[in-house]
């Protein structure tokens, strides 16, 4: 019996030591640790905001309507339409580097193919969003404008009389821009 008190006590001991030596292994987590403390962190604040549907839908749209405002500041202007005046002005882009205008256009086309599914998207949204409706219709159609404008008549490099007015579309993706902010704000 006392042979098996004490392989008890040492299998408790050596126990003890391989959990405190587990534990010394460094101060980092490992990256699976890192991924289970994330994990329950975004299932822990999920919790926290509520099981309300409505507060769920809203920020949902909110957060559809926030995606909507990136893609046309990032792909319709910054990869886009910005560099229009550099490049007929200098031949490169809006950074001053070397711009490849038809691979441009080849991206730009792709973006303003997306436009349509965001156009549906803000056009079966309820009458609560109207004004908002409205700001994306104008946004909308001066894209198409554009875009037509340099499938019609791209500029050349260099080409300093050719002329793409930017300054509606960039009031109504202003407007767009903040009436989406307003909605987080409330």
């Amino acid at each position: 019996m006392l042979n098996r008190k004490k392989l008890v006590s040492m299998l408790a001991v050596v126990l003890g030591v391989l959990v405190v030596l587990s534990g010394c292994g460094g101060k980092e987590k490992s990256d699976e640790e890192k991924i289970k403390e994330a994990l329950a962190n975004s299932i822990a604040e999920s919790l926290n905001q509520g099981t309300d549907s409505k507060q769920g839908e809203k920020d949902s749209v909110e957060s559809k309507l926030h995606d909507i405002s990136n893609y046309v500041t990032g792909e319709i202007w910054n990869d886009g339409f910005v560099n229009v005046g550099w490049y007929a002005g200098s031949g490169n882009d809006s950074t001053g580097e070397k711009l490849d205008f038809n691979f441009m256009m080849e991206r730009l086309g792709k973006s303003v193919e997306k436009k349509a599914e965001y156009t549906a998207y803000i056009e079966g949204l309820d009458a609560k969003y109207d004004d908002l409706k409205k700001v994306w219709s104008k946004l909308s159609s001066e894209i198409d404008t554009l875009y037509k404008q340099l499938q019609d008549n791209p500029p050349k490099a260099d080409d300093e009389n050719y002329t793409f007015e930017t300054g509606a579309f960039k009031q109504y993706q202003e407007a767009f821009k903040d009436d989406v902010d307003a909605l987080t704000a409330t």
